[in-house]
């Protein structure tokens, strides 16, 4: 999952090269993966085909989403997939995928809640902490972030009257927004 993974191909004054350095970076990295990972698988299944993929699928999307930043190893996916089950985030089930058998996964109702929570944390933060790394962030329109909790509410939901996190009335905010 390290974005140094390919240190071999650096040359030995490189200051990545140093074993501290490697090791330092490395741990960060780490770090920061450890629940952005979650939350990219997170909405790699929400975006998928009727809601549903298997766990290869994850990785390469993945990977290809991410232009490979984002690499999980099979060993350190299907453990955290297990986990979010029995967290009751996602359900899985068999079906026959390309001809194969395959223990596919989608997000439960209450996942669906708590992956639009964290979304909403992480753009917001995101967004915040934009001006101190020098980067730009643009969160979409058609989303409105709760002010109490960041959760993400879709805007092209009109039921949806207050923040399933919180429980703030979010329809004067929806009804200033549109």
């Amino acid at each position: 999952m390290y974005m140094i993974r390919r240190v071999k191909e650096f040359g030995t004054q490189a200051l990545i090269a140093s074993q501290e350095i490697r090791d330092y970076i490395e741990k960060f990295e780490s770090e920061i993966n450890r629940g952005i990972s979650t939350l990219c698988i997170l909405a790699i299944i929400d975006r998928a085909e009727n809601g549903k993929i298997h766990g290869y699928a994850i990785l390469k999307n993945l990977e290809e989403e991410t232009n490979e930043m984002m690499v999980i190893e099979e060993g350190t996916l299907y453990p955290l997939l297990r986990k979010l089950e029995n967290n009751g985030i996602l359900k899985s089930e068999k079906k026959i995928v390309d001809n194969r058998m395959r223990k596919v996964y989608s997000i439960t109702e209450r996942g669906d809640k708590i992956y639009n929570h964290l979304s909403g944390f992480y753009s917001k933060l995101t967004e915040a902490i934009s001006p101190l790394l020098d980067i730009n962030v643009r969160l979409k329109d058609h989303y409105l972030y709760c002010p109490n909790c960041a959760n993400k509410i879709d805007l092209n939901e009109n039921e949806i009257q207050f923040c399933d996190m919180c429980g703030l009335n979010v329809q004067e905010l929806r009804e200033r927004r549109l």
